[in-house]
C-alpha cells in the first residue's frame, strides 16, 4: 500500500472532453506501451495511421524513444472528431499510455504523504467544474501506485533558500503558513495579499532558522505578514510602477508562456519566428504579434491602460489556483526544477501578473477593457500549460531573468501594475 493522498479539497475537476490536452502535449510512450498499442490493430479504415506510424522517434535515427504521432492541427491521431481518445473508447481507459492517464493530476512528495496537484492548462480545472477531488480518491489511489516510487518516503523536503534546510513538518509549515496569507479567506484584494506574501517569502529567504522551529515558524510568518503593509507601501498606497526594464523583463517571460509549442512546430522558420517574436516583445512597441490561437494581435500600448473588474471570481480563481500549487508542492523542489521555496514561491508568484496580462490581451481583443473570470480562467490556462513543465523555464537564461526581477523587487509591482484598477484602490486588513 502507498502513502496516504493529501488533496485540494477546493479543487473540483471533471473531464468534459474538450481535446485540449490532446492537442498541446508532446506524449511519451514506453516500449511496452508502443507494443501495446501496436497489438490493437489500428488501421487506416479506424482513421488512424497504422503500424508505426502512430509513433514518431524522439531523439534521433538511433533512439529508441517514441511518442505518439500527431496530425497537422497538433491533435493526437488517437482523437475523434467528438474529442474523444479512440484507444479509451475502444479498450478502457487502462490501455492509454501512462501520462494521458495521470493528466491534469500531478503526485509529488510530502513528508508522510504524497499531495496531490493539478494542472489549470486543463478548462475543466481552471473553471473548477466538475466532481470534487475527493471523488476521485480512488482513482487517484490506482495512479498514485503506478507514478509514486516506493523510495518516495525518503525524498528529502526542498530547501527554503539556498543554504537552509528544515524537515519535512517545518517545510510544511513554512508552506502552509504562506498559503495563509495569500488564499485563505480575507477582504483585501488578491493583488494585496501576494504582496504581503511576497515580502514574507522574502524575509524568510534571508532569515536563519536555528532557533526557530514548529509553532515558532508561524508565528515569525504572522509577525511578517502583520508588518508587511508598511514596509511594503501598501498601507500608504505607494508601491511604486514597475520600472522600463522591469517591464521589459517581464513581457520577454511573458512571451515564453504565450508560445503554443507543440509537436507539429519544428524547423529553422519556427525557431527564426520566435527570435523574431522575441525582439518585438523587447521594444514593447506596435501590436503583439500572434504567438498563440487565443491571443489576436492587439497595440501593447492598450495592454498598459486602465482595466476595471467587478467579477469576484477572479480573485477567487488565483485564491483556488495558490491553494492547490501550495498543497500540492507543485511549486518548489523535484516539481519545481529543484528551487528552494521561497524561490519557487516567488516565481509563482509571477503567474499573477503574467495572467493578468494575457487576460487583458484577451479582453483587449474582444474590444473590452473590463475583465471577467472567464478572461483569467483563458489566460491560465495558457499559462499554467508551461508552469513547471517547459524545459526553457528551467534554464539559466530564463532563472536568471526572474532572479533580476526578484532582486530588483519588480514582482510586487508588477502585481500591482496590472491588478485591475478597482483592485489596487482595495484596503489591507
Amino acid at each position: 500500500m502507498g502513502q496516504p493522498l493529501s488533496l485540494p479539497v477546493i479543487q473540483k475537476y471533471s473531464c468534459h472532453s474538450c481535446g485540449n490536452c490532446c492537442r498541446q502535449h508532446e506524449i511519451l510512450v514506453t516500449e511496452e506501451e508502443r507494443q501495446r498499442i501496436l497489438g490493437q490493430n489500428w488501421t487506416e479504415a479506424d482513421d488512424v495511421p497504422a503500424g508505426m506510424k502512430a509513433f514518431v522517434r524522439v531523439g534521433g535515427f538511433f533512439s529508441k524513444q517514441y511518442r505518439l504521432a500527431n496530425r497537422e492541427d497538433g491533435a493526437c491521431v488517437f482523437l475523434d472528431p467528438n474529442n474523444r481518445c479512440r484507444i479509451h473508447a475502444r479498450f478502457g481507459e487502462a490501455a492509454k499510455p501512462l501520462p494521458c492517464r495521470i493528466y491534469p493530476f500531478a503526485f509529488h512528495p510530502a513528508g508522510d504523504k504524497v499531495a496531490v496537484s493539478l494542472r489549470f492548462s486543463c478548462p475543466s480545472v481552471a473553471g473548477n467544474d466538475g466532481k470534487l477531488i475527493e471523488q476521485h480518491r480512488q482513482d487517484l489511489h490506482v495512479l498514485r501506485d503506478l507514478v509514486v516510487p516506493p523510495s518516495v518516503a525518503q525524498y528529502p523536503p526542498p530547501a527554503i533558500s539556498p543554504g537552509q534546510q528544515l524537515d519535512w513538518p517545518d517545510t510544511l509549515r513554512v508552506v502552509e503558513g504562506l498559503k495563509g496569507v495569500v488564499s485563505e479567506p480575507h477582504e483585501a484584494p488578491f493583488a494585496m495579499r501576494l504582496v504581503i506574501a511576497l515580502f514574507v517569502a522574502q524575509m524568510l529567504g534571508k532569515a536563519t532558522f536555528d532557533k526557530v522551529r514548529g509553532g515558532r515558524l508561524r508565528e515569525l510568518i504572522d509577525t511578517l505578514a502583520m508588518a508587511a503593509p508598511e514596509e511594503t507601501g501598501l498601507a500608504t498606497g505607494s508601491i511604486d510602477d514597475p520600472t522600463t526594464l522591469g517591464k521589459t523583463q517581464f513581457r520577454l517571460i511573458t512571451a515564453q508562456y504565450t508560445t503554443r509549442d507543440t509537436t507539429a512546430a519544428a524547423g529553422l522558420g519556427y525557431r527564426l519566428r520566435k527570435l523574431q517574436h522575441g525582439l518585438e516583445f523587447t521594444r514593447g512597441k506596435g501590436m503583439t504579434p500572434e504567438m498563440h490561437p487565443s491571443l489576436p494581435p492587439v497595440a501593447y500600448a492598450d495592454l498598459e491602460k486602465p482595466f476595471t473588474c467587478a467579477d469576484a471570481g477572479v480573485d477567487e480563481l488565483f485564491s483556488r489556483y495558490f491553494t492547490v500549487k501550495l498543497d500540492g508542492m507543485a511549486f518548489c523542489g523535484p516539481a519545481f526544477y529543484g528551487l528552494p521555496v521561497t524561490e519557487g514561491f516567488m516565481r509563482l508568484a509571477l503567474i499573477y501578473p503574467i495572467t493578468m496580462y494575457i487576460a487583458r490581451w484577451i479582453t483587449c481583443a474582444d474590444g473590452r477593457f473590463t475583465l471577467t473570470a472567464k478572461d483569467a480562467q483563458k489566460a491560465l490556462t495558457i499559462v499554467d500549460h508551461h508552469h513547471g513543465y517547459s524545459p526553457a523555464m528551467g534554464m539559466g537564461n530564463f532563472r536568471r531573468r526572474v532572479q533580476w526581477l526578484i532582486a530588483h523587487d519588480e514582482i510586487p509591482r508588477l502585481a500591482m501594475h496590472y491588478a485591475p484598477e478597482t483592485d489596487r484602490q482595495g484596503e489591507v486588513e
